[in-house]
């Protein structure tokens, strides 16, 4: 028997986009329920076929469909993805022991599930968006526009009246000769990852690695473990939608305990933590200053890290601590946020490029460059202990030149083996950093890109007398607001950007210079050994 459902609530969706538009008491014929994101599909009594939210509806049987049900208040959307509907925190028994190995799987699991049940969904967005009701939800849920809370946030999904922000909250976005930027930091610091340790428990059941993290700052040394950074990086990941929060280095199990593989990581959680350090908003973070400060007192980490978790002040409600400069002109921030995409997709492009040929010629250094050098020099070296045959004094200087020269090639050989380690190899992960960071910019552009559309979409409506003036405006105000983000983060981008690759080539050159000056030196020593001769 096919399974039916009655209406709990007027649900009001965008016909267009396959959603159903039916009314509290109606009851509907259950077609699918793996539609995913919340949403089944049904058919109503007059053979309309469309999308409802699930939450807005009972599963009946036959002697309930003919009685009367108590209509219950329609399920209310939590601003913050971190937090229960129900009101608890996102995995309150994180973990007993904070270094516990299973944190890392019972930490993804449920952090996972939490995103998936309060992900904002028109079930769950219908009824606050009843004032700009006419502008059009997007229909694909997993759109960067919608997982980021930008729609939900120009649309007023979320109320500013619910959102508690104290004045430490504030995000401040002045206004320069290049457009809008972040409000530098008043206190900058850096962080040091340092002095890995193999530590065990559970008699030596269990292993991990632990690093010592230090921020200039307040020069406070605390132990952490990937882990930890994992966590912190999920936290950012959820409370700054749209900053370029640069992705970890990847996990490795195989060999994780190497000594080569584990001063690797160390290097790239450093670089990785002062990407986060240096950016004047997310530096200034609670959760950043509790992953850096907080002791192995248990019960200091779990109340730092449940205040992380209940933070109200993530996705679409983190737009409201954001005070930028009024008069942003949409188009005017819109081109120049598609310039910038086009700008970030060629770079990507070059970045790659030279990344792929940095590691061709890196692997080259340590193979057929070495190689060819240490030819040359055995080559060389035959012909020197061949004259060593020749016994006579007038002799014996060129011999010896000779045999000078066969060892010089080889020990050149033997220096374009170590010397990717020096240039090649830090520019390689420079740029793989990059690489990074120019992935999470196509979905900025794609969230700046939806804001507009919705402020054109207000203008035909208003128009057409669909929408009031109070109305476009307010939505033409949360764009501003969402662009001015966008536009102090490109700028805080480009900003790095130019320190970074000049850093970068500078380091590369002088490196190279110095590598072959000891090629040259090699040389000229050997080259004295024959006016002696």
């Amino acid at each position: 028997m096919a399974l039916r459902a009655r209406l709990l609530y007027d649900f009001e969706g965008d016909v267009s986009s396959g959603e159903l538009n039916v009314t509290e008491g109606e009851v509907l014929m259950v077609v699918r329920q793996d539609v995913g994101d919340g949403w089944w599909e049904g058919e109503t009594s007059n053979g309309t076929r469309g999308l409802f939210p699930e939450s807005y509806v009972e599963v009946l049987d036959d002697a309930r469909a003919m009685s009367g049900v108590h209509s219950a208040p329609p399920p209310s959307y939590n601003a913050s993805p971190l937090i229960r509907v129900d009101g608890g925190g996102v995995d309150d028994n994180w973990d007993d022991d904070w270094r516990e190995d299973s944190w890392e799987d019972s930490q993804q699991s449920s952090s996972g599930t939490m995103r998936d049940e309060n992900t904002l969904s028109p079930a769950r967005a219908s009824t606050s968006l009843g004032r700009m009701g006419t502008i059009r939800k997007n229909i694909n849920r997993f759109s960067s526009f919608v997982k980021s809370g930008g729609e939900s946030f120009i649309l007023g999904a979320v109320s500013s009246k619910k959102v508690k922000i104290a004045n430490t909250d504030i995000v401040e976005i002045v206004e320069t000769v290049d457009g809008p930027q972040w409000s530098p930091s008043s206190n900058p610091f850096d962080c040091t990852v340092e002095q890995p340790k193999k530590m065990s428990k559970f008699k030596g059941m269990k292993s991990y690695i632990a690093y010592q993290v230090t921020n200039s700052g307040t020069n406070t040394a605390v132990l952490r473990r990937y882990k930890h950074f994992d966590w912190l990086h999920e936290r950012l990941m959820e409370k700054f939608t749209l900053m370029s929060i640069p992705p970890l280095p990847d996990k490795q199990y195989a060999g994780r305990y190497g000594e080569e593989f584990v001063e690797k990581r160390r290097e790239k959680l450093q670089m990785w933590l002062n990407r986060v350090a240096r950016h004047p908003v997310v530096s200034q973070c609670h959760v950043l200053h509790h992953f850096l400060t907080c002791g192995e007192n248990e019960k200091d980490w779990k109340a730092g890290k449940r205040r992380a978790e209940k933070d109200d002040l993530v996705g679409a409600a983190f737009f409201f601590t954001i005070q930028h400069p009024p008069g942003l002109v949409i188009e005017m921030s819109d081109q120049q946020v598609e310039q910038f995409g086009k700008f970030s997709r060629q770079m990507d492009e070059a970045v790659m490029s030279l990344r792929d040929k940095m590691t061709n010629h890196c692997e080259k250094c340590s193979g057929p460059f070495k190689r060819e050098y240490e030819k040359i020099g055995m080559v060389i070296g035959n012909l020197g202990n061949c004259f060593v045959e020749d016994t006579g004094n007038y002799a014996l200087g060129l011999t010896t030149a000779v045999k000078h020269t066969g060892q010089a090639y080889f020990a050149i050989g033997q220096l374009y083996e170590e010397q990717p380690k020096y240039d090649l190899i830090p520019l390689i992960d420079g740029t793989k950093e990059y690489l990074g960071l120019l992935s999470t910019f196509p979905d900025l552009v794609q969230v700046h890109k939806g804001a507009v559309e919705k402020v054109k979409e207000g203008r035909k409506l208003l128009e057409e007398g669909k929408m009031t003036d109070s109305e476009l405006t307010e939505v033409t105000a949360r764009t501003d607001s969402l662009s001015s983000v966008i536009l102090a983060e490109i700028h805080h981008f480009q900003r790095e950007r130019v320190i970074d690759f000049k850093q970068f080539m500078v380091s590369f050159l002088q490196e190279q210079i110095s590598f072959h000056e000891k090629v040259i030196d090699k040389l000229k020593d050997s080259l004295a050994m024959y006016s002696e001769a």
